[in-house]
Formats: C-alpha cells, structure tokens, sequence
C-alpha cells in the first residue's frame, strides 16, 4: 500500500493509541507500527516529518506553518495545522503531543532508520578492527534505500534534505575507503559509479573511484575518469583538480602502486602491508613484429648501413633526405638487421609526412602494443604517458616512417634506455635536435656503379650489355625511385634499344614532365619535389628558382646578391632550402643543386619567367671564389606566380 494514499484508516482501540511509531527517512518515507503500514495523506506526512526530524523538541505552530506551506499559505492556517494534528493522533497515537509554542513527537515513543543508521557508523568509529569497521560501515549504508525523504513535499525540509544527502556522501566515502582497504576494488567501482555519475564534481568521491579502476587493472579508463573531472572543474568553476588528485593521477601514469584485479579478501587484517610479489603486467603485451619485407632491390647503402650500426646508443637515428632517395627502404633494412637486438619487437608507424595528427599516431602505436581500443585515453598528454608507461621497461625498436612534424616523432620517443627509435623525414631535424640526442644520416643519391647496377636489376644485366646507358644513369641522378620507375619502364618495352628509349623518354618528359611514374604508384620524384616546394615561403621560392639558372656551386655572397638582400637574409633563406632538402650544403661554405632538383627549379623558374637580364646585379661578383660563371639563359619578363623578396 502506498504511503502517501490518501484513505480512511479505521478507528483502532483507545490501549493501541500509546504504541510506539516506526519511521524510515533514508529514502521513500515509510511510518509503520508494529509492523503495519500506515497510510497518511500528504499533508499529514509532510507535517509527522518534519516533527520526527527533531523528536523531542517543540516546533512552533508558526514555524509549522512556514515549512508546511513557504509563501503559499492557506485561509487559517493555525486551524489547518490544529486538524493535521487531530487526524495524525488518530492514526499514530499519542507519539505527538501538544508542547508550547506548538508540537512535539516524543522520541521514547519513536524509532527512526536514521538514528540506526548513526549508531552503526558510531559504532564503527569505535571498531577494533579493520574488518569489523568494514562490517558495520557496510550495514549503516545499506539502511538507505534511495534519496532521503522521498515523498515529502514541504519546502520547510529542504535543509534537512540537503544536511541527509551529505551525510550518506559521507557515509558511501567511508565505505568506499575501508573495502578499498580490504582489497575489494572491483567491488568498489560498481558502489560508486552511481554516486559519481550523481555528483560529478565530487573530488574525493572522484579519487576513490579512480583509485579502484587503476586498481582493478582498468588504467585507460582511471585516466579517462580523471580527465572528465579535470574538464568539468575547469568548465563548471573555472578551476583545477586538487593536489591530491594530481599526485594520484602522475601515480597512475607512472604505472606505480597495485593496479592488480581480484585480490584476496583480507578481512581478518585488511590494513596489513601487502606481501612482496611480482609486479603485475601492465597493458600492452603484445610483441609487435610490424617490418615491412626486406626490400628486394636495396643496394648500393653497405656504407650507410655501417654508419647506423655505429650510431652508439642514442635513442633516436634519423634518416633524412629529399622524396625518392629511398630513405625508406634504408630505414627499414637496417631495422631487418638490427631486430636480433630489440626481443620486445618492432613497431613500424607510418607517420604520412605528417598528414597523421600525433593523437592518431600513439594511438596506433598503443593498440599495437596490445592496448585495446577501448582503453587508449582521448587525451593527447594522456596517450603519451600510456605509451610511455607500455614501452617503458621494453628493448623496442620503433620505425616512425615519413615524419612531417616534430610534433609526430616527440609523441613516439620510447621513454626506456633500452628501445630505439629511427624516424624517415623529408626535412633536416633541426627542431628535434633540440629536444633529444639524434644521431642524423643525410641520404645522397647512388653513385654511378650502383645506379647501373640497379638498373640492370630491374631491366636485366644482359639486356643492358653493350649499350650506352650512360644518358639515363646521368638523367636519374643516383635517386633510386626514378631509376626504379624509369628500368620498369624500358623492362615493359623488351624490343627497345636503350638508346631509342632515352630518345623518346627525352621528349616525352619534356613535354610531360610529371611523366615518370607508373600505373598504380602514386610516387613520382616531382611530386615530391613539389610538396617541398609548396612549404617554402615566398622568399626562399624565389630564391630557388632564381639561383638555378647558375651552373655550379654557389656561396652566401651569391645568393645575398640574387635576393636583394643582406648575407645574413640569406643564410635564413638557404637555411630553409637545405632543411628541406631542396639545397645541398657543401664545404668552404659552399652550396649546390642535386642534378636532379636543378632541373625541377629551372622548369619552375622558365614557368615563372624569370631572366638572367634585368636582375640590377652579377651573379658572379668578384673577388667571391666559390662561385662559378653563370651560364646565359634568355628568358623573359617577370615572375607571375610567387611574391616579390623584400
């Protein structure tokens, strides 16, 4: 029967008026008698409530009054209250009397779940043990049955309401902490996810139930627990977790403490210090083994390869050099070779030349190491500290292919003495140098011998005997793509001479350059050139242009000449040239164009229309010997497509 249904009760003998009354508050308010219900009308057991709130002491009709109805008073009210209390007497005895300056419930006659409730939790302060404190915090939690006075509709109660729902806060805390003590951490986070999801902004609460995920094995999701705190305090009042909170959270990301599943009960002595064992195994298990297969038409680098075997032990190798050089294949060749070293295994991350975010980058870098999906934190910061946690104490060897950011290999940097990292890049490390010891091999292309000895790979050495192939060996320029791309070509023509082929291939690409490539590889040396291109500034674009139409080396004196500006100008802008690979630095402060990317800048610098004529200075001061005589060229007009150098 519902307790606030509104029916008659009939009338009981004038000996069962002084039994005692039973009211529960911790949830749906109930008022039985001797173990039978008994029905109120709202008013009736808003009006016992709020007597039974502070039994023993008078409340005043006034204030009866106020808390009945607030503002919305009704006509006579001191009468409306005189017959509640009537029809009350009537249905649950003499438990009220009439006291100046109003009403009274006498508590001798009265039980209440709340003062149960306060009892076990005194009780437990004076428990002798750990075990025997967890059993009483455990029966007083259990008196609640939902949110307290539920069914009571009197604004006068409100305080109360509030002063109750702190208090079983409170007593769901202590709970919390003494069966975290005693090992039930899995237990733990099913009694508190509710409470957490109820007061978001709850710090301590927050802390209990991040501390038993970590402890339950569930490190991802304390993490994430901790970062939906950090955000809604941030959010909601403009402030940070608490000391605390932080130290637990750089506990967690150092992997410290027990983060252990079903532990044993320890009832019998719950505060005990754990025994000594191993550690447990952190997330991340798997032994990853990501290389790509050996390349089959990898030559001519036994000299870089030694270089790497040497590199000592710093934890980054770097492999840098423009698009097509077979940075790649290096890379990945010598990893092959130094696997044996690295039991843990190996990761191979495709980096995309920085089209991957470095959140997508330690995400897969976590799920391969055996994270689940799940599991991996949304946070950047956070997925660090995982990935650093997971490789920390692991011989790894990580290959982090085509980086475009600093940003993508700082991610990725295995935190351990024992791991490795190479990192393939389009740009000279400059940056990264700055944060991490690097060991850098600037990949130049093939010499002669092994540019034809490619070629004969690819096209077959018998094919290529007796024939002059030395115009292709010089047009490919030692880049391993384009000999590659340029040998599959001729190897699809079997009845070509190579001199026939060289012949049309030269007129082709003349009108074609983009030409070279083939059906389903999207890699071409021009279009790799073109991207670094596409990142100069406008300045530096110019310059690159302009200074190919000089033959042989060039020196800074050059280059402050053919920009219009001062040395120190334009050693920011050749600095911005060699980092991408698109100048190569020489000796004597020197500098030069690869074959191959002279080429590509006098096409850009004839469809700029840049001439020789009209610069307003030589190109070849005097008294400058690093510079060689420019050789004429008769272009027109002005440039059209990059901005003017200031």
């Amino acid at each position: 029967m519902s307790p606030h249904a509104i029916t008659a009760v009939e009338a009981e003998p004038a000996g069962s008026l002084d039994r005692r009354l039973r009211i529960d508050l911790l949830g749906p308010v109930m008022v039985t008698s001797a173990g039978n219900e008994i029905t109120l009308s709202p008013l009736e057991l808003n009006l016992l409530v709020i007597l039974a709130l502070t039994p023993g002491v008078a409340v005043s009709t006034e204030r009866l009054v106020d808390d009945l109805w607030g503002d919305r008073l009704p006509v006579a009210p001191r009468t409306r209250v005189q017959a509640l209390v009537s029809g009350l007497r009537r249905k649950v005895g003499d438990a009220i009397e009439t006291r100046y300056p109003g009403y009274v419930i006498d508590p001798a006659r009265l039980d209440r779940d709340l003062d149960d409730c306060e009892a076990l939790v005194a009780e437990a302060a004076r428990a002798g043990s750990a075990g025997e404190r967890l059993r009483l915090l455990s029966a007083a939690h259990e008196l609640w049955r939902g949110d307290p006075l539920v069914g009571v509709t009197s604004p006068g109660v409100a305080p109360e309401r509030t002063r109750l729902c702190e208090q079983r806060l409170g007593l769901l805390l202590a709970r919390g902490e003494a069966e975290l003590a005693a090992g039930h951490h899995r237990e733990v986070v099913g009694l508190l996810a509710p409470a957490v999801a109820e007061h978001p902004l709850a710090e301590q609460l927050a802390g209990l139930h991040i501390t038993a995920l970590y402890r339950s094995n569930r490190q991802a999701d304390a993490l994430a627990a901790y970062e939906t705190l950090r955000e809604r305090l941030a959010e909601e009042l403009g402030a940070d977790v608490g000391p605390e909170l932080r130290r637990l959270h750089c506990q967690i990301l150092r992997g410290e403490g027990r983060p252990v599943g079903e532990q044993a009960e320890q009832l019998a002595d719950p505060d005990a210090e754990p025994s000594a064992g191993p550690a447990p195994e952190l997330p991340g298990a798997a032994r990853p083994a990501q290389l790509p297969a050996p390349d089959a038409m990898f030559l001519g680098r036994e000299a870089e390869l030694r270089e790497l075997d040497a590199a000592g032990e710093g934890p980054v190798l770097v492999v840098s050099g423009p698009g097509g050089m077979g940075k790649t294949a290096l890379g990945v060749a010598w990893a092959h070779r130094a696997a044996t070293a690295f039991p843990d295994g190996q990761l191979f991350l495709d980096l995309r030349g920085g089209r991957r975010s470095p959140k997508e980058v330690v995400a897969a870098a976590l799920v391969s190491l055996g994270v689940a999906a799940s599991e991996v934190p949304a946070k950047l910061d956070d997925r660090i500290a995982l990935y650093r946690t997971v490789v920390h104490a692991r011989r790894l060897l990580v290959v982090a292919d085509d980086a475009g950011s600093v940003a993508q290999v700082l991610a990725v940097v295995p935190s351990g003495p024992g791991s490795r990292l190479v990192v393939t890049t389009r740009r000279r490390p400059i940056t990264l140098s700055a944060h991490h010891a690097i060991h850098e091999l600037v990949l130049r292309p093939l010499g002669p011998r092994a540019s034809r000895d490619l070629l004969g790979r690819v096209v077959g050495g018998p094919r290529l005997e007796d024939q002059d192939i030395e115009p292709l060996v010089t047009w490919c320029g030692g880049w391993p793509l384009l000999l590659r791309q340029v040998a599959a070509t001729l190897a699809l023509r079997p009845s070509q001479s190579v001199a026939g082929f060289v012949a049309e291939f030269a007129a082709e690409f003349a009108a074609c350059p983009q030409w070279v490539g083939l059906d389903g590889d999207l890699r071409s040396v021009e279009g790799a050139l073109m991207a670094a291109y596409d990142l100069l500034s406008p300045d530096a674009a110019r310059l690159f242009e302009r200074l190919s139409l000089a033959t042989g080396e060039f020196c800074l004196h050059r280059a402050a000449t053919t920009a219009g500006t001062s040395a120190a100008r334009a050693r920011v802008l050749l600095d911005e040239l060699v980092a991408l690979h698109l100048v190569v630095e020489g000796a004597l402060d020197g500098f030069r164009y690869d074959a191959v990317v002279a080429r590509f800048a006098r096409r850009l610098a004839a469809a700029n229309e840049w001439t020789l004529d009209g610069w307003g200075a030589d190109l070849s001061p005097a008294g400058c010997p690093g510079c060689a005589p420019v050789a004429g060229v008769a272009l027109a007009a002005v440039p059209v497509r990059k901005a003017a150098l200031v």
